[in-house]
């Protein structure tokens, strides 16, 4: 009797909550849509090489790049490597040899020396080596170059950073194009030395797009990140969140500086070898269509079967500006996502739809007045802690990570039924079983919608739960419908059964699975099954959003299978299939650096597609079901 009584009432709070939900999301989606910038940056050092590998200048060579759509560059700080041609180093023992009889003297054995003979080269090796190599410069002066003695050993060198090439650069900028420094971290940097090896930038931040840093550490974390803020600050650009390259201390240099940040996709110059042109393409438009990347760093391709390593590369640039243009993207100076409109009253509205949920789900197994109790136990501590400013952040994930397990749950047991339904039924009930899922990704997508989860500072957390504990309420609570009373006896039936080899094997088949599953259902899954790559590739450029594997192939074919055959304790598995296409599609909404609309056409593409999978699946299950009857049927006879 209270579960009539309170279901309207708790029907119209979701109703509500998914209206409040909607105004977050509206906001969202201009948020989106107002950042529809990218930045397509080329890698100084590999024009250089494909400069001198064409017979052209760098310079000839950026103006070709630019012409086909390049409008920004990549600059490393340069190492001893990168300065070769301009530097030559030796060590003490040798460096006598080379200098005036005069300053002989000075020399220390111990030292290894650094020569050049370019003046303004010299005194930027200066301001590097003094502010990043502990003992001090020697600097020794020669009648036509300059020796700057460190106590490192040559080896040590390697990967120190000796700042940007001042001349290139200016060139770059005279040109019109944008710039992309990436700093090195190095090895005891602080207050002091932070400012003064950052300062140069200052002289080009009017064209600095974004800072990168090059390491999995930012220089100065721990101690001195608020000084590297600071001077990032100074320069007033942002930084670069690079995608799928984690850097300690980023996530809170970018919340020191107010979440002015860029996401940035690059394709590693070794992993470039080994893809196809057409790969590569791929990879860097989906990044800046589905993913808000709005930095491009485009690597070139050095084939060796190639004969014309200038007109493949300068084809390749080309190529990917028109793909970013046919996106809708426009190309240009990349801009950090405006504020987001933050509003408590939206998101605790928002939040209180889970809550209802929730209760609804609970009463799904009968357990209506602990639901009721469970529910205002949740709405004071919800609301407690939004009102008092406490946990904020973790209050969002759990409530999100709730919306997950509970929505697709809830959609699921809705739909459930021991009686088999007739095709019209089973595609219209398939159809609000997948609305009643949306209402959670909606949730979902209102409750996380935040800078820091745009630019994947912050993620959904606990998304493996999210894959697993909606199989296991769903498990249970339809053996507790189907047996009742008797649901324990039969849980101990099924375990006290002989052991057979077909149970064994079906155990290791669905212990495979389940792993499968699971890892490729967290943040970042594993590789693909084959021709799944080229699946996916099709899809996308015929559908714009590629639907997700597990409802279009696996979910709605096997919900409206279920929803034909019925439930049966032998047809489990069909459901909970069924039930695995209503998680992804929740868990689809979980990823809140892809912008809403992708996901909303991903998820339509699924529905659509997964139904017409699902409608020939029945066919032909019914159809054999006939066929096998029919064949039952005429050998009776004949006997």
């Amino acid at each position: 009797m209270l579960r009539w009584r309170y279901q309207p009432v708790l029907w119209a709070v979701l109703i509500i909550a998914t209206l409040a939900a909607g105004v977050v999301i509206v906001n969202r989606v201009r948020l989106e849509e107002a950042n529809r910038t990218v930045t397509l940056a080329v890698d100084f050092q590999q024009v250089q090489k494909l400069a001198q590998w064409s017979g052209l200048t760098t310079r000839e060579t950026l103006s070709r790049l630019q012409q086909q759509g390049a409008n920004a560059v990549l600059f490393k700080e340069q190492t001893i490597e990168d300065l070769q041609q301009q530097v030559w180093v030796q060590p003490g023992s040798e460096a006598v040899l080379s200098l005036a009889a005069a300053v002989q003297k000075k020399v220390r054995p111990e030292y290894t020396y650094l020569f050049t003979r370019d003046r303004e080269l010299g005194e930027r090796l200066q301001l590097q080596l003094e502010n990043k190599v502990p003992g001090g410069v020697q600097v020794l002066a020669g009648n036509d170059f300059t020796a700057l003695g460190i106590p490192l050993a040559m080896p040590e060198l390697k990967d120190l950073g000796l700042g940007f090439p001042d001349r290139e650069m200016a060139m770059a900028r005279e040109m019109g194009l944008l710039l992309v420094p990436q700093v090195r971290w190095w090895y005891g940097a602080n207050a002091t030395s932070l400012a003064a090896t950052l300062r140069p930038l200052l002289a080009y931040q009017d064209s600095i797009v974004a800072l990168l840093f090059n390491d999995k550490s930012l220089p100065g974390y721990p101690a001195y990140l608020a000084n590297l803020a600071a001077q990032v600050e100074q320069l007033n650009v942002p930084v670069g969140l690079i995608e799928f390259f984690p850097q300690q201390g980023l996530s809170r240099l970018v919340m020191l500086l107010d979440k002015r940040a860029v996401r940035v996709h690059s394709i590693g110059v070794d992993e470039m070898a080994g893809l196809t042109p057409a790969a590569a393409l791929e990879r860097l438009e989906l990044a800046a269509r589905e993913r808000n990347i709005r930095l491009l760093i485009a690597r070139f391709k050095f084939a060796p079967g190639s004969t014309n390593w200038l007109q493949d590369n300068l084809h390749y640039v080309g190529e990917l500006r028109k793909v970013i243009l046919a996106d809708g993207l426009t190309i240009g100076r990349a801009e950090p996502f405006s504020p987001f409109p933050f509003s408590r009253l939206w998101l605790h509205l928002a939040g209180l739809g889970v809550l209802a949920a929730g209760v609804l789900l609970l009463m799904q197994f009968g357990l209506a007045r602990p639901g009721v109790a469970l529910g205002f136990l949740g709405l004071v501590i919800w609301t407690g802690a939004l009102g008092l400013n406490h946990q904020v952040l973790l209050a969002r994930k759990v409530m999100a990570l709730g919306a997950a397990i509970i929505f697709p749950t809830l959609a699921m047991l809705t739909a459930w039924s021991p009686a088999p339904r007739g095709l019209k039924a089973g595609i219209a009930v398939t159809l609000r079983t997948a609305l009643i899922s949306f209402l959670g990704a909606v949730a979902i997508a209102a409750i996380l919608a935040d800078n820091t989860f745009i630019l994947k500072i912050n993620e959904f957390s606990g998304v493996k739960i999210a894959f697993v504990a909606p199989l296991l309420l769903f498990t249970a609570a339809v053996i507790i419908r189907q047996e009742g009373r008797r649901a324990g006896a039969t849980l101990q039936g099924w375990l006290d059964a002989g052991l057979t080899v077909k149970l064994v094997l079906l155990a290791v088949v669905v212990a495979a699975a389940g792993v499968l599953y699971l890892s490729r259902s967290g943040n970042e899954g594993v590789g693909l099954l084959p021709f799944e790559g080229q699946l996916r590739s099709f899809l996308g450029n015929v559908l714009l959003a590629r639907p997700r594997t597990k409802e279009f192939l696996l979910g709605y074919p096997f919900l409206l299978l279920s929803l034909s055959l019925g439930y049966q304790h032998r047809y489990l598995l069909f459901w909970l299939l069924g039930l695995v296409g209503q998680i992804s599609l929740v868990n689809t909404f979980s990823h809140i650096h892809i912008p809403f609309l992708i996901s909303l056409l991903r998820t339509f593409n699924g529905l659509w597609l997964g139904l017409l999978i699902g409608l020939v699946v029945v066919w032909t299950v019914k159809l054999e079901a006939g066929v096998f009857r029919g064949d039952h049927n005429h050998g009776r006879q004949q006997s």
